[in-house]
């Protein structure tokens, strides 16, 4: 029987294994581990049959807005569906599993959204992605970096508590903000990062910059205060 895999390395281990992947099955399933253990952790959860109804009322998907018919077949020919399961606000940013923040996505904007692009990017993927995840966000103030890449201060959850807020640190190097930093409020935080230069952990709105950054740090070209 004719499979027509090939001998590849696996981009994470760099095993040799017959796949149809880019990861081996074992680097893959210690992925889908982690995954499932950050779903666990954001909290959150919706049955089959809501998201069968969901499905049934996407005839396109959310992000680039092209109909399931316009989207090209999925390269490996044992997926036969174009649309996937996509979150609003992705998992890796807090997203919680709760039907509110599912939407119905072709696999090339899922995928680009969680791994970086796939070929060509649409112009508007970055902005519906900023308004799902607006909420996370403080707009009071951001940091131009010296890249030219915008970041903002990003409410994170801590895993162990289930708390949502800003984090600051005295740091600004890498300083550990869970163990030597605090969880505070938007207005405490504004305070500390602007008036006594504490750092703050930030993320661009398409989520492919995230970091601890504060005023006078070597990656930042200067601060930016917003009118909200």
């Amino acid at each position: 029987m004719q499979l027509g895999l090939q001998m590849k390395t696996c981009s994470k281990c760099g095993g040799n294994r017959f796949n149809g992947w880019n990861r081996c099955m074992d680097c893959r399933n210690q992925r889908a581990k982690v995954r499932q253990l950050r779903i666990l952790a954001n909290g959150g959860s919706h049955t089959a049959r809501e998201w069968s109804q969901l499905l049934a009322n996407s005839p396109a998907c959310a992000v680039c807005g092209r109909s399931w018919s316009l989207v090209p077949p999925r390269p490996d020919t044992r997926y036969k569906h174009t649309w996937t399961k996509g979150h609003k606000i992705p998992i890796y940013l807090g997203g919680s599993n709760s039907i509110e923040n599912i939407q119905a996505e072709c696999y090339q904007c899922n995928f680009r959204r969680s791994a970086g692009c796939l070929g060509t990017q649409t112009t508007f993927t970055k902005e519906i992605f900023m308004a799902a995840s607006q909420e996370r966000f403080s707009l009071a103030f951001s940091f131009i970096l010296k890249s030219g890449a915008e970041v903002f201060p990003v409410q994170m959850k801590r895993r162990s508590s289930g708390n949502v807020a800003f984090r600051i640190s005295r740091g600004g190097t890498g300083g550990n903000t869970l163990r030597r930093g605090e969880e505070v409020e938007e207005s405490i935080m504004i305070r500390k990062v602007l008036d006594e230069e504490y750092a703050v952990r930030c993320s661009s709105k398409d989520g492919s910059i995230r970091g601890l950054y504060k005023q006078g740090h070597r990656s930042v070209l200067e601060v930016r205060r917003h009118s909200v």
